[in-house]
């Protein structure tokens, strides 16, 4: 370690940086032996501090009445820090840019405890100050106070340190040697770690290899299935009555013991069922048990398919594994894996490339760094264990087994059984249970089932997701700004296969093949930039003529038929014919570049596996493209939705279609091969059956099984509804309505979540209640105003008397327990826009749209 650190953290007004200010300043000097000095001083920030971070801090405005200036503050600061090297918690993106406004030299060494943990820790859920020193067992600090935060942060500065040391002295010495040359203010950290880890002899230095553990064989399928008596599921169940080692909370439900019962008939007799089954019925298991029991006695696996990650989690690591312990006395071993798409598995052949690079990007170089150390710890591969940024992301693309041709052959992966997407494979197919989300379900429809094991029994939870999803699944998404960056990684290929080339030992003949290829995806590339800029002019001259109304809405316009026959559709149709010959010559370009690579293979190319990898997803995008915005513009099906819009984060313009209906393709790839499938959630009835969502799912034929609710909700809640409300478009409503909120949030002390369909008007009544229940002592937290959905729900967890005003994120999946949250207020009925283009086409089929389409799919939305 270095002779002495600085912990800094600062307390100020609110988050902007250009424009808030310091209300506390707290620092500690300290080496690897203690403390060596400290500094906390209040700020008097010359304005009144914000009601919300009075609440968040305790700092009030007479506490810094008579608090030294900043001038005089920051003077004690620069004496106190000196050159020692600077240590905080998010300290490179907050608390030195208000050092740099205010003039304070510091050290450029800057070690931010947020970016070390999320490199060290991979997989944790959070990296919060208060997550990692509860990780590890750091005395957590009091309430935002700055002499506290900055003590917690050198005392996790010092525990990251010995994770560090920690680490195999080869991982240390790849990291230091690839970060060194990078411009990370933290750089130095992993050269020092890998040195004291020397002298020290706690790293040893071993030869890394991926876990290569053996996996059970694959499941056979009896050839004769036979019948689960529904005794045997229900027995299953009752034995939890004893094992409150498993489940803690478990008491007898006669809806779960019905649900049951029905689940495995219909697995039983190879039918369809539909089953909404009210909060607290305990559906998970009641699903999980009858496929458990129906997999192990047939060896034939069950797929269930959910549609949210935090129920995914439930199941593999709560629901699941307590099942296995029900059934451990049973002999019924059953084995259970999730699995996700190939673009989440890392893959080692691609990342052995980035390896021998001979020049990182800084980005590079630090996804190199992440994945490296990841790789001790990780048995899954799956980059949802990392945190990655937007540009990490970008690299990851070209790590992924997402289109990678890997064999026996070219692969030692392969060979030994350490390949991530192998092993998850095998896992599921040696598994009785399989748990995806419904975008991989459906999407490898769309593969030929070549990422799924062959399935017979499928279970769809949150079954009223499906229809959304296979939306999406089936259509296209696609525009300007996707064939723009689609452009400039085409552009970037030729420096790139330079550098690479320069710094190889690759024969002379491969050479001249590989640059004309590059050559020709440049030019090529460059061509359809200012036919893309044609096209998007056109687009936007097109929408602009045509959109009668523009709200807060993303502005769009639906392509029918009649918008085709308008005398300015030609235009568009001429500028993407254009767009369309330029990328399909780019799409060959990109196909002869990949077979010059193949060619090149065994010449000793540096990097030869990522640049395969980064022109067959180039060549993937580029025919996806072409394809999706040829339906869109060329074709004119009845049975799909096209539209064009304006994406409000930049402008740019989108072209999209999705089909019209998705109950036939869910039946033609979906239901066709499965023998029996159980769709169920809490909310699938719409007006007191499921008419609804069968038609919308294409199973008019399915059976039904209603079951309601364990809990007295009669006695349990209250519901109110004012009579007495201006119209949601009056004028006069948002005034209104924060009024009832204000009265409403007072009688609960806080505990409240109010839900809004529209941003515009959580703005205005944040705005105007936020003063009112300030003066009550009540925080008002805002989407997208004071912070993300998970730290608002973080925070009213923290703090009872807090009232969240929420939009989409928060309409499903918030679960906070107990009387935390206690009150619950819609602002407006969940009744989607009726100009928006699907709703629009979708809702013409109907004679009477409004109580067949727009009324039932609210209702579900209002139930959810």
């Amino acid at each position: 370690m270095a002779n002495s650190y600085v912990a800094l953290d600062l307390e100020t007004t609110g988050l902007d940086r250009g424009a808030d200010a310091i209300i506390e300043i707290g620092a500690v000097r300290f080496d690897q032996a203690g403390v060596l000095g400290t500094l906390s001083t209040l700020v008097n920030p010359q304005r009144a501090i914000p009601p919300q971070i009075q609440a968040l801090t305790g700092i009030t405005d007479d506490a810094v009445r008579k608090a030294p200036p900043l001038a005089t503050a920051a003077a004690e600061l620069q004496d106190f820090l000196g050159d020692a090297a600077l240590v905080g918690h998010n300290i490179i993106d907050f608390d030195t840019v208000f050092l740099d406004r205010t003039g304070v030299r510091h050290s450029p060494v800057l070690y931010d405890t947020q970016e070390l943990s999320s490199l060290l820790l991979p997989g944790l859920p959070e990296y919060s100050l208060a997550a990692l020193a509860a990780h590890f067992g750091i005395t957590p600090p009091a309430r935002h106070r700055a002499a506290a935060d900055a003590d917690a942060a050198r005392e996790l500065f010092l525990a990251l340190w010995q994770q560090a040391i920690s680490l195999p002295l080869d991982v240390l010495s790849q990291v230091a040697q690839w970060l060194t040359p990078t411009n990370w203010p933290w750089r130095t950290f992993f050269p020092q770690a890998g040195e004291a880890a020397s002298r020290s002899g706690n790293g040893a230095a071993r030869s890394f290899r991926p876990n290569s553990a053996p996996i059970a064989a694959p499941l056979t399928p009896e050839k004769q299935p036979r019948s689960i008596p529904a005794e045997q599921a229900l027995a299953v169940l009752s034995s939890a009555a004893e094992r409150a080692d498993l489940l803690p909370d478990f008491d007898e439900r006669t809806e779960q013991r019905e649900m049951i019962s029905a689940v495995t008939a219909a697995f039983n007799d190879g039918k369809r069922l539909l089953v909404e089954a009210g909060t607290g019925t305990g559906k998970s298991l009641a699903y999980l048990i009858p496929a458990a029991c129906q997999a192990a006695a047939n060896r034939r696996r069950v797929v269930v398919s959910t549609a949210t990650i935090n129920l995914q989690e439930q199941l593999t690591h709560k629901d699941i594994p307590a099942l296995q312990g029900l059934l451990d006395g049973s002999g019924a071993a059953v084995r259970a894996c999730q699995l996700k798409g190939r673009r989440n598995y890392l893959c080692l052949k691609r990342f052995d490339a980035l390896r021998s690079s001979p020049a990182m990007s800084d980005v590079e170089a630090l996804l190199a760094s992440r994945v490296l150390i990841w790789l001790c710890q990780t048995e899954s591969g799956d980059r949802a264990e990392l945190r990655l940024s937007a540009a990490e992301e970008a690299v990851w693309q070209n790590l992924s087994a997402d289109s990678a041709q890997c064999s026996a052959e070219n692969s030692p992966y392969m060979v030994d059984g350490s390949c991530f997407l192998q092993r998850a494979r095998r896992q599921a197919e040696a598994s009785h249970i399989v748990v995806v989300n419904h975008a991989l379900l459906l999407s490898d429809t769309g593969t030929g089932g070549r990422v799924l094991p062959p399935y017979e029994h499928l279970v769809i939870d949150e079954a009223h997701h499906l229809e959304d999803e296979a939306t999406r699944q089936f259509g296209f998404s696609g525009g300007e700004r996707r064939l723009s960056e689609l452009i400039d990684r085409c552009e970037a290929l030729a420096p790139s296969m330079q550098t690479r080339l320069r710094g190889s030992t690759a024969a002379l003949a491969p050479y001249d093949l590989l640059m004309g290829a590059t050559r020709a995806v440049r030019q090529l590339a460059s061509a359809a930039r200012p036919r893309l800029r044609q096209f998007a002019e056109q687009l936007s001259l097109f929408l602009g003529d045509h959109t009668i109304e523009v709200t807060e809405h993303e502005q769009r316009l639906h392509i029918n038929r009649g918008m085709r026959v308008q005398p300015d559709w030609p235009g568009v149709e001429l500028a993407w014919e254009n767009l369309r010959l330029t990328l399909t010559e780019l799409a060959s370009a990109l196909e002869r570049l990949q077979a010059a690579l193949a060619q090149a293979e065994g010449f000793g190319l540096l990097n030869q596996e990522m640049i395969a990898a980064e022109v067959g997803n180039l060549l993937s995008d580029a025919q996806g493209a072409v394809a999706g915005l040829a339906a869109a513009i060329e074709e004119d099906d009845p049975q799909r939705v096209v539209w064009l819009e304006r994406e409000r984060a930049d402008g740019s313009l989108i072209v999209s279609w999705v089909p019209l209906t998705v109950g036939d393709l869910l039946q033609e790839r979906l239901y066709a091969d499965r023998k029996s499938i159980v769709l169920t959630g809490a909310t699938l009835r719409s007006q007191g059956d499921f008419s609804y969502l069968q038609e919308r799912l294409g199973l008019e034929d399915a059976d039904t099984l209603a079951l309601g609710s364990p809990f007295d909700y009669k006695k349990a809640a209250l519901v109110l509804l004012p009579r007495d409300m201006p119209e949601p478009g009056s004028p006069d409503y948002v005034k209104v309505l924060s009024l009832a909120i204000v009265d409403l949030a007072r009688a609960s002390r806080g505990r409240a979540l109010v839900l809004f369909t529209a941003y515009s008007n959580l703005r205005a009544v944040h705005s105007l209640v936020q003063e009112p229940l300030r003066r009550e002592g009540i925080n008002v937290l805002g989407q997208g105003i004071d912070g993300s959905p998970r730290q608002m729900v973080r925070a009213l967890r923290a703090s009872a008397n807090t009232v969240l005003l929420g939009t989409a994120s928060f309409w499903e999946g918030v679960d906070i327990v107990g009387e935390t949250l206690s009150l619950l207020v819609i602002a407006r009925l969940p009744f989607a826009v009726p100009t928006e283009p699907v709703f629009a086409a979708r809702s013409a089929l109907y004679d009477d749209p409004f109580e067949r389409y727009a009324l039932p799919q609210a209702v579900l939305r209002f139930k959810q």
